[in-house]
């Protein structure tokens, strides 16, 4: 099990060559998509196509829809903590810290091509494509 950021969405929606590239090579993985990646994807179809929640849900194909937990935000909170005390938190990482929290809530890694993000949350594995 893994936990797609929303570039993995993004750029599957777009038929990127390493994103398809990395899909296949990790096929018996399950790819999780925690809610919030699906908000941050949901607003940009809404937003250029209007598309329903139905037509965003089809587009994700294979991927694996979460909800956000309790636990997710638990850890979500310790890693912004920890970004606040280091003097280094800024309100544009608010979603990657939810992302980041749901990962680090199951002990998987977070795939992106977005890694220079996600490398700075303490405990948070990382893998691009």
């Amino acid at each position: 099990m893994k936990v797609a950021d929303t570039t993995v969405l993004i750029d599957h929606a777009r038929g990127d060559p390493a994103l398809e590239t990395y899909l296949d090579d990790h096929a018996d993985e399950t790819l999780v998509v925690p809610t919030i990646a699906f908000h941050e994807l949901a607003v940009g179809e809404v937003l250029t196509r209007e598309e329903s929640k139905e037509a965003v849900l089809a587009n994700l194909g294979g991927f694996d829809v979460r909800p956000f937990t309790s636990d997710h935000a638990y850890e979500s909170a310790t890693i912004e903590s920890d970004l606040r005390q280091r003097g280094a938190y800024d309100t544009s990482l608010s979603d990657d810290i939810l992302i980041a929290g749901v990962a680090r809530s199951l002990s998987v890694p977070v795939v992106t091509r977005n890694t220079d993000r996600f490398e700075s949350f303490k405990g948070v594995t990382v893998e691009s494509y």
